[in-house]
C-alpha cells in the first residue's frame, strides 16, 4: 500500500511535477545514410547581387548593346578551408551540348592563408544580355538565364566534354555542385538597362 506524502511536502511535489511536465523528453536524432560525397561550398544566396534573382529588362534602352551591362556576384562559404573551390558561369544552358562551355575561364580559389576564414570571395560576372539576341527577341519577351556552379571538383578534360550527360558542369565522382541562378525577362516598359543602375 502507498502512502500518500505529508501534507506540507505536498505543494512542493505539486510544484515538481509541474515543472517535469513542461519538459520534453530527450529524442533521439535520425541517422541518415551517408553519400560518401564530400559537400560543395555553399553560396549565399542573401549576399546575391542583386538580391532579387529574376531582373526584368527593358526591350530598348540608349546607346550599344555592350554598354548595358548587369554585375553579378555573391560570396561563397566552404567550412574546408584547406580545400580548392572552382566557380563556373553559364547563360542559357542546355543539357548535352559540348557547346556550352563557361562563359568565363573557370575561376580557382585557393583556401584562405590563415586557414580560418571560411568566406571565399568570388569576382563578379559581367553580363551583356543586349549583346545575345535582336530586337524581336526583346519584343517578344525573351528570356536569359544566368547560372552560377560551383564545386570542389568538376568531371573530365576539354576534350572529354562531348561525351558528358551535362558537359563542363558534371562534378567529378566524389565531388557535388551548388548552383544559383538569376533571369534576365524583357518586359514592355519599366524595365532596367544595367545592373547597378546606370
Amino acid at each position: 500500500m502507498i502512502r500518500p506524502a505529508p501534507a506540507p511536502l505536498r505543494p512542493v511535489l505539486l510544484a515538481t511535477l509541474a515543472l517535469l511536465a513542461g519538459c520534453p523528453l530527450p529524442q533521439s536524432l535520425p541517422e541518415y545514410p551517408s553519400t560518401g560525397k564530400i559537400a560543395p561550398p555553399r553560396i549565399v544566396s542573401d549576399a546575391a547581387s542583386p538580391i532579387d534573382p529574376v531582373i526584368t529588362l527593358a526591350p530598348d534602352c540608349p546607346g550599344a548593346d555592350a554598354d548595358h551591362v548587369f554585375t553579378l556576384g555573391t560570396l561563397l562559404i566552404d567550412e574546408n578551408t584547406a580545400e580548392t573551390v572552382e566557380a563556373r558561369w553559364f547563360v542559357d544552358y542546355e543539357a548535352g551540348r559540348s557547346t556550352d562551355a563557361p562563359r568565363l575561364p573557370p575561376e580557382i580559389i585557393l583556401g584562405p592563408k590563415d586557414q580560418i576564414t571560411l568566406e571565399r570571395p568570388l569576382t563578379p560576372f559581367q553580363f551583356r544580355p543586349y549583346v545575345f539576341d535582336d530586337a524581336a527577341f526583346r519584343a517578344g519577351g525573351g528570356l536569359h538565364v544566368v547560372e552560377l556552379v560551383v564545386s570542389n571538383g568538376f568531371k573530365g578534360t576539354a576534350s572529354e566534354q562531348a561525351s558528358l550527360a551535362r558537359p563542363w558542369r558534371t562534378p567529378d565522382t566524389q565531388f557535388e555542385t551548388q548552383v544559383y541562378r538569376w533571369v534576365f525577362h524583357y518586359v514592355p516598359s519599366g524595365g532596367a538597362c544595367g545592373y547597378p543602375v546606370p
